[in-house]
């Protein structure tokens, strides 16, 4: 019998080197108290300084979120998932980043799209072959984090917590792993983002994780031996002190107003987030709904480091007219899910049926299997057709899947998420990219053939 890896046998697709943009975003937990130096608020540095990001179509993202881990000894978290998912759709929304072009890892996703040591390095060596030279990379971790020895390290859902580093260095990642790899590809521009310390992942749930120095250090780059070109790193607490989760929400207090000031919380008369304004309104918005929330004694407040970018004009998302930036972010979460067999990377809302591809048969052909036939049935189901070659005799194959549409925009998905399809759809053509476990990408055309 044949298996899905044989029914899509894709050539290989080799890396290549490239030097590319590259905006990182990570939630993490980290632990020690270490005091913090009063200049690291907000600096600029360098006079040729970047002011823009690149265009939208260059935007690409991955990101991460870890609530249940394998080790029992590393305590469970409720909004780190949550985190990654509204992130994810506040940068389709209102930060430019395509919706096929946007990543996410999460405990509550399939099992492919876990947030394990191996998907979360693989994904990060896959889009080195994607993102163009003068493009935009954005990696989000929202989980626990600890540090060892002086080093600092995030827990992927399968690592082990231990005092011994070695031990530690295979099974979870050190944040100068992530560096190293970045400096690899050839990174020119970079921001991080630490959203840190919510509590002990190895100790009582209500113990304190404070941020530390190591997490500083690690996200650091040498802007005049021409590592990166420009580089910020956001913190979501100050070093010494803890994050909280908004257990409301099921969020983190950072996440949350992150999303509220991408959506034109942070705006300013022109509807423009700068990097400058979103930093601002973090470090009012942060301490405040804490402090109401939890009462004093608790303080949160985020702070800055930016090198080689002009804040005040980096534009890093812009407010959606329909909606008013004073208004609190409230994420939509009805459209997040976890089905089995389903790809959740990127949620599209089924548009009205009788304009939707129920009942239409496609056809396409592929180099290395000949051709093969979608057919789209109701409530997103789709029949993925082709002819297989057994004993001498042909004869047709159907593996089921899923699809979803949203104006011309359409995901397929092929077997249990081994094979993903994003494209668009021209009258009776239907064109776009796919990808799959194996990390192969390959472009795709399919013909309307006929009703069914």
């Amino acid at each position: 019998m044949m298996n899905i890896k044989d029914l899509f046998g894709l050539a290989s697709k080799g890396l290549a080197t490239l030097a590319l943009t590259v905006l990182v975003l990570i939630t993490l937990i980290a632990r020690p108290v270490v005091g913090q130096k009063a200049e690291r608020a907000l600096k600029v540095q360098g006079s040729e300084a970047v002011k823009t990001l690149p265009g939208s179509g260059k935007r690409f993202a991955l990101i991460v979120g870890v609530d249940q881990y394998a080790d029992t000894q590393i305590t469970t978290l409720g909004g780190a998932s949550n985190d990654a998912k509204t992130l994810a759709n506040a940068l389709i929304r209102y930060a430019g980043f395509p919706e096929e072009q946007v990543t996410l890892l999460a405990s509550d996703q399939p099992a492919e799209r876990q947030p394990t040591r191996g998907n979360i390095l693989r994904r990060l060596s896959n889009l080195a072959a994607v993102v163009p030279s003068d493009g935009l990379l954005l990696i989000s971790f929202a989980g626990h984090g600890i540090e060892r020895g002086g080093q600092a390290f995030l827990l992927p859902s399968d690592s082990q917590v231990s005092n011994d580093v070695d031990l530690l260095e295979q099974t979870a990642i050190n944040v100068s792993q992530i560096r190293d790899k970045i400096k690899k590809i050839g990174v020119k521009q970079v921001v991080v983002i630490v959203d840190a310390c919510r509590n002990d992942p190895v100790g009582r749930a209500n113990a304190d994780n404070p941020l530390t120095a190591a997490y500083t250090r690690g996200f650091n780059f040498d802007l005049r031996n021409r590592e990166v070109q420009a580089f910020a790193t956001l913190y979501a607490t100050e070093i010494g002190h803890r994050a909280y989760e908004y257990k409301e929400k099921k969020q983190g207090y950072f996440t949350w107003v992150l999303v509220e000031a991408l959506r034109g919380g942070a705006a300013n008369e022109k509807g423009e987030v700068t990097l400058a304004s979103l930093v601002k309104f973090l470090q009012e918005r942060v301490p405040k709904r804490v402090l109401q929330d939890l009462g004093p004694g608790k303080n949160q407040k985020p702070f800055a480091v930016v090198e080689g970018y002009r804040a005040d004009e980096l534009i890093i998302s812009v407010r959606d007219p329909k909606t008013s930036g004073s208004q609190p972010y409230e994420p939509d979460m009805s459209n997040q899910t976890d089905a089995k067999g389903r790809d959740t990377a990127v949620e599209l809302k089924l548009t009205d049926p009788n304009a939707s591809l129920v009942g239409t048969t496609w056809s396409g052909t592929r180099a290395e299997s000949g051709e093969y036939t979608i057919e789209f049935l109701k409530d997103g189901v789709l029949h993925y057709i082709i002819s297989v070659l057994q004993n001498g005799v042909t004869s047709p194959r159907t593996v089921k899947g899923t699809w979803k549409q949203s104006g011309d925009s359409i995901q397929i998905v092929i077997g249990n998420s081994y094979s993903v399809m994003q494209g668009t759809i021209e009258g009776n053509i239907m064109k776009g990219e796919g990808n799959n476990q194996e990390g192969v990408s390959w472009k795709w055309t399919l013909f309307k053939k006929n009703k069914l």
